[in-house]
């Protein structure tokens, strides 16, 4: 072979190595539109120089936002172009210490694993970046048991998986309907569309976005949802739950973001929940038609809560009608924005609650930042099935950092009382809690102590 043909080969290698290498890219670093959403006319967004499709979204309850999502494997960095010079900006949670570049109207900055982040820029409307992991695995279309959506819009009303099946949201998918299953198993809904639930849910008749009942073994993975009144999403009755790398936004009435009534074993975690109402909403409803099973072993870790119109950042509670809550944790929360308080609890019934942890919390709006009372409210049973107020025994606020406003404990009487509270490393508008003097509580508290 001559020296000419040795190069042709070497330069062909090189450019099929090079095909390769572009073509193994992850498919969502590129531009995808949804069709049932407008571009946004004020950003665009590149991922590693790959343009990612820039969304302007009415969100239920006259709330609207620019999003993106795609995928982040590694040191990635991620460009803003604003559609004016950029004056001032905020790469939210402000504890993620990301710190960016601006030159006139492009904004950048580098991440080294998938962020849920909000970024501000001047006085225009946020910009969401949802990212998640690459997708591995992605299922046969042929499968029978996959619920195959591709890239495009889909009419369905009513999704009813069953046990054992897959529902796979292609990027690109915007699908047009609410989930709803009782008594499955092993059941998943991945991928990186969105289910757009608007129009089929209902508060007087207390239909969710996405619900699961009397289930277990239930994975939700890398999908959006977008609903209309009454709750976002909801786990009744169920065991062995993970969410993770999903996105919600609703900012109506009553559209809190992640739910759960009875149940065991539940993970949330990467979330980014946009919310007209509670950001988490843990409680027990209704002992008279679900009996009093407990709730145990949940973990919320790594999520983002942006909360507005009402409700709060989290709440355990209003209802609790059931007879124990344990194990409960909240773990590297951000709250960026609540209505009313950034924790809270009004248990307003008879459960027993033990082991509340909230670790590496921070609550970036001052104003309510905790507030955790035993009480009689409206939303205390009124069927007359019981009439009793409940107990907080063992509640744990470690490296809580919030932004200003009165830290709350009061419980009910001498026989319902929050007892055995414990404090490490928390901050209150820059000033470390250590003692008495830095929260507000009644006589029906006991035994706290303070590190």
């Amino acid at each position: 072979m001559n020296n000419i043909s040795v190069r042709l080969n070497i330069v062909l290698f090189g450019v099929f190595l090079s095909f390769l290498s572009s073509y193994a890219q992850p498919s969502l670093n590129r531009y995808i539109p949804y069709e049932a959403l407008a571009k946004s006319d004020t950003f665009q967004v590149k991922v590693n120089g790959q343009e990612a499709f820039v969304a302007w979204e009415e969100c239920f309850g006259d709330s609207t936002l620019h999003t993106s999502q795609f995928f982040v494997d590694g040191l990635t960095q991620i460009e803003i172009i604003c559609s004016s010079p950029i004056k001032s900006y905020a790469i939210r949670p402000y504890h993620k210490n990301i710190e960016g570049q601006v030159s006139d109207n492009t904004l950048k900055f580098m991440i080294s694993e998938p962020e849920m982040l909000m970024v501000e820029i001047n006085d225009h409307q946020p910009l969401c970046l949802f990212q998640t992991p690459p997708e591995t695995n992605i299922p046969d279309p042929n499968d029978p048991n996959v619920l195959y959506f591709s890239a495009g819009t889909h009419e369905v009303s009513l999704l009813e998986p069953e046990s054992g099946q897959t529902i796979y949201l292609e990027p690109g998918a915007w699908v047009k309907g609410r989930v709803y299953a009782d008594g499955v198993e092993n059941v998943t809904i991945r991928g990186r569309g969105v289910i757009d639930a608007r129009g089929y849910t209902s508060k007087p008749k207390k239909v969710c976005g996405l619900e699961f009942k009397n289930s277990q073994n239930i994975r939700i993975e890398g999908i959006g949802l977008r609903t209309g009144e009454w709750w976002q999403s909801l786990f009744l009755l169920c065991n062995d739950v993970e969410v993770k790398y999903m996105n919600l936004l609703s900012f109506g009435v009553n559209n809190d973001g992640i739910d759960i009534d009875g149940v065991t074993n539940f993970r949330a975690s990467h979330c980014f929940i946009g919310c007209g109402d509670d950001g988490f909403g843990w409680h027990a409803v209704d002992a008279e038609a679900n009996g009093e099973p407990p709730t145990r072993n949940c973990l919320a870790g790594d999520c983002v809560i942006y909360n507005g119109h009402a409700g709060n950042g989290l709440r355990i509670g209003a209802s609790m009608e059931t007879q124990l809550f344990e194990n409960i944790t909240f773990r590297n929360i951000t709250v960026l924005a609540h209505a009313n308080a950034g924790i809270r609890s009004d248990h307003s019934d008879w459960a027993t609650v033990k082991n509340l942890w909230f670790e590496n919390f921070y609550i970036e709006q001052p104003g309510r930042p905790v507030e955790i009372r035993i009480e009689k409210t409206r939303y205390s049973n009124s069927t007359g099935f019981r009439d009793e107020r409940g107990h907080i025994e063992g509640l744990h606020f470690n490296q809580v950092i919030a932004s200003g406003g009165e830290i709350v404990l009061e419980g009910f009487d001498q026989d319902h009382l929050i007892q055995d509270i414990h404090f490490a490393n928390c901050y209150n508008d820059g000033q470390k809690i250590t003692d008495l003097n830095d929260i507000s509580t009644n006589q029906f508290v006991k035994n706290i102590s303070f590190e």
